[in-house]
């Protein structure tokens, strides 16, 4: 999977039936963030929401803006790091961090200010709404799956931290098969359990995550 495309097919469509089910038929005000080339953007937008979509990836935005001009559809971009410009957008029915991008803040601090700025940016009811990364993900690490290593073409990596739920990949030339610890140039993923996503929500004001529609997606609200 790359970073625009964070997973696979089936799960990426039901996920998306799963956020339209939630955001209703009426038109609602949305902040995507981490949008990439528009994967729940442009759905989202075809649905007649007003989406504004956020990514500090600039080609990402780019690829999304001419996507949506080849589907004649309009929505605000923003190129830059959520926690920097989310502030300056109008407030939302619904923020979405999705497409595995809550992995990338494996700082449990700067989780929190994320999500302490999504809750400043909601509307009285508004939701918050993320991967099931729990369901999704966790029982691969329990079944063995993500276990520590390289590959057989020693391409890629895969490197735990020590004492902490955070990994990272490393490929190509990257790949250090005589270094098992996370260094500096490593970007950490954080693999997110049920019990921190009650923390940091909690920490947020927000209300504790919760399945309100099966398919790939929790929920978190304003408190």
């Amino acid at each position: 999977m790359s970073d625009w495309l964070p997973m696979e097919e089936a799960q990426s469509q039901l996920q998306i039936k799963s956020i339209l089910e939630l955001l209703g038929d009426s038109p609602k005000s949305i902040i995507d963030v981490g949008c990439g080339d528009g994967r729940l953007l442009l759905p989202l937008s075809v649905a007649g929401h007003d989406v504004t979509g956020i990514d500090i990836d600039a080609d990402a935005v780019s690829a999304c803006a001419r996507k949506l001009a080849e589907a004649d559809l309009d929505a605000t971009l923003i190129d830059g790091d959520v926690l920097d410009v989310m502030k300056d957008c109008q407030r939302a029915d619904a923020i979405l961090i999705c497409g595995q991008t809550l992995m990338l803040f494996a700082d449990i601090d700067e989780a929190v200010e994320l999500l302490t700025c999504c809750k400043e940016q909601l509307l009285e009811h508004g939701m918050l709404i993320i991967d099931d990364l729990p369901n999704d993900l966790w029982g691969e690490l329990t079944q063995g799956r993500w276990m520590e290593g390289v590959n057989e073409e020693g391409t890629m990596q895969l490197v735990w931290a020590k004492d902490d739920a955070c990994f990272a990949i490393r490929e190509g030339e990257d790949v250090q098969q005589d270094e098992w610890g996370l260094t500096e140039q490593d970007r950490p993923l954080r693999l997110w359990t049920m019990g921190s996503l009650r923390l940091i929500a909690q920490c947020a004001g927000l209300s504790a995550p919760e399945v309100q529609v099966e398919g790939a997606v929790l929920v978190m609200r304003s408190m």
